[in-house]
């Protein structure tokens, strides 16, 4: 392999991941080699040229990016010939959009540094190039400060989870994967969420809440009723030592990521707590402000300040500029609903953007509600938005919340192959989407990515449409009315469970547990042969419960359970059926998905 001297450790990874993956064995050399790269400045940032002829395949790009997509590409074609004859071609390319990023949550739940690394790998062999690290919450602070040696300490402590606990990032370790990622094409940007969702911060800084005394960060694990103090998640803006301690965080992050982008959230900021705090009420009279949220507002400017002054850029959840607090030097990462509004409002003001809705781009929703083909036919820029505003869209994400998500294989599981179909939206810069082509090819590449160690979802039916549950209303499937203690999202109510589709679905809002139950009653009793229960088995299903029936809404009788892979189909004797009802035994870690309760009714 010939290549310029200064993209070597590029050039070695190659070697490297080509001999793992293909048993291809690849040596550096200076002349008359069969794989060659060449540097060519003509070509745009990322662009690259990759020409394979009988004799030499030739890679030209301007910069290690081109060169490591060029090298990504051409070990995608070597995967996926399996009879080493590789076709005569050549492709020019670049991205569509410079930022195409994941969002993996570290705070909710601890990925070790060899973790972090496989998703960096995976990632990167589909051109992503952002991994975006949302490192502190209400239940972690993640991030060790030289600065303050007991905040991770103290923020990673659950007094009845010792296994869970004092699990945080080292400065060393941090830079240590800075590296890995940069090698590889990725950077890291690093989030810690400010001025809410701050429990685990206050655990370790209680003067820089509004009421002082001893705050507890929690685990998922913990039951919600032993969760302390947790509507006081928010920082006091009225005390100047929090902006002091602000300013550390920021150069802290900028010691450790040499990205251009430092993520400060500004999510789901409650005010309750402010209104109440003699310290904010002093600030808020002085400032002349009208509205309690324009203390965040003026939080949020100021932190844009120190960001701007340190040569870099703030990131922010869209909450900040609900009332036009970013300014066109911030960037906004757009998450609420399917983030539309959201956009055209940013863009109108000047303000660029990464979108990262919730639907599609919530990988921690099941492929009940985020199916691969909604992640496809997702376009990141409204219809509505004009040309001269396409360049404030810098790109697009998943998100990974990891409030009920514990392992690496759940990780990968979640991302793909829904990240295949992102990356291609992120990185295709045609407006022609072929489905049924990109299905046949995804398809087609199942054997790939199990050589990539990808512990893909297997069970996405991948040609499935999906429903608008906003806009639809459900009508049940025979009379009846549905009871239930368990809460839904909203618009994802329980009547989707008995609809007669397979394509709606109810879902909660929070985990199951025991005593919790869902009935269908019937208007009157209905002979029927069997019962079929589908959840989404990719990620919020059953796997304690029953199934119980009762003739006439007092007598139950138990007549099945779910398996541990959330499946439960029976067979019954044409009994009469006056209520069908699911009983939870036990607590689950997960949400729950029914996509459709099926009854085989009797003819007779």
């Amino acid at each position: 392999m010939q290549f310029p001297a200064e993209w070597k450790d590029e050039a070695d990874l190659f070697m490297a991941d080509i001999n793992k993956r293909t048993g291809l064995i690849l040596h550096p050399t200076k002349c008359h080699s069969v794989l060659v790269v060449r540097k060519n400045l003509s070509l745009p940032a990322e662009a690259y040229s990759l020409t394979v002829k009988k004799e030499q395949i030739l890679i030209e790009a301007a910069e290690s990016r081109g060169m490591n997509y060029a090298l990504t590409t051409l070990q995608q074609l070597i995967l996926s010939h399996s009879d080493g004859m590789l076709p005569l071609l050549t492709i020019r390319d670049c991205p569509r959009f410079s930022y195409r990023g994941v969002m993996l949550d570290c705070s909710r739940h601890f990925w070790t540094l060899t973790d972090l690394k496989k998703t960096i790998e995976q990632m990167a062999f589909f051109k992503l190039n952002v991994l975006h690290l949302h490192l502190t919450d209400n239940q972690a602070w993640r991030l060790a400060m030289d600065k303050y040696p007991e905040l991770a300490v103290k923020g990673t402590f659950y007094e009845d989870f010792p296994a869970l606990s004092y699990k945080y990032y080292r400065k060393s370790e941090l830079k240590e994967l800075v590296s890995y990622a940069a090698v590889r094409g990725v950077e890291i940007v690093p989030e810690v969420d400010l001025p809410g969702h701050c429990l685990a911060l206050l655990a370790g800084f209680p003067e820089l809440s509004c009421n002082g005394g001893k705050f507890e960060a929690y685990p998922e694990e913990q039951e919600f009723e032993k969760r302390k103090r947790t509507t006081e998640n928010m920082l006091c803006i009225g005390n100047p030592s929090t902006l002091t301690f602000a300013e550390d965080v920021i150069n802290a992050l900028i010691e450790i990521f040499p990205s251009p982008y430092i993520h400060l959230g500004g999510d789901e900021v409650n005010t309750g707590i402010w209104e109440q705090c003699a310290k904010c009420m002093d600030l808020y009279h002085k400032k002349g402000m009208k509205d309690l949220h324009e203390l965040q507002d003026y939080f949020t400017k100021e932190l844009s300040k120190m960001v701007r002054s340190k040569g870099k850029i703030m990131i922010g959840w869209d909450e900040i500029n609900a009332r036009s607090a970013a300014s066109p030097e911030d960037m906004l990462t757009i998450w609420q609903k399917d983030g539309k509004e959201q956009q055209i409002k940013a863009l109108k003001r000047g303000v660029p953007v990464i979108m990262c809705p919730k639907d599609p781009c919530y990988f921690d929703f099941g492929y009940a509600r985020n199916p691969t083909r909604k992640v496809y036919e997702w376009n990141p820029i409204d219809e509505r938005i004009p040309d001269w505003q396409h360049h404030l869209v810098k790109g697009g994400q998943a998100c990974l919340w990891t409030e009920f998500v514990t392992t690496q294989d759940c990780v990968e599981r979640l991302y793909y192959p829904r990240l295949c179909a992102l990356a291609e939206v992120l990185w295709d810069r045609s407006s022609r989407k072929d489905w049924d082509d990109f299905r046949h090819r995804l398809h087609s590449f199942s054997s790939q990515l199990k050589k990539l160690d990808i512990n893909y979802y297997k069970g996405d039916t991948l040609n499935r449409q999906w429903f608008d549950a906003e806009n639809s209303y459900p009508e049940l499937y025979l009379p009846a009315r549905i009871e239930t203690n368990i809460q839904s999202i909203k618009f994802y109510g329980p009547e989707y469970a008995f609809d007669g589709r397979y394509d709606t679905f109810f879902s909660s809002s929070f985990a199951v547990g025991r005593d919790n139950y869902f009935s269908i009653v019937l208007d009157y009793p209905v002979k029927i042969k069997g019962i079929k229960v589908l959840c989404d088995d990719s990620k919020d299903f059953l796997s304690s419960a029953d199934l119980l029936v009762s003739e006439d809404g007092n007598a139950f009788r138990r007549v099945a359970a779910f398996d541990k892979q959330g499946q439960l189909e029976t067979t019954l004797d044409d009994c009469l059926v006056k209520i069908i009802k699911i009983q939870v035994t036990d607590k689950h870690f997960c949400r729950l998905t029914i996509r459709e309760i099926m009854l085989d009714i009797s003819e007779n």
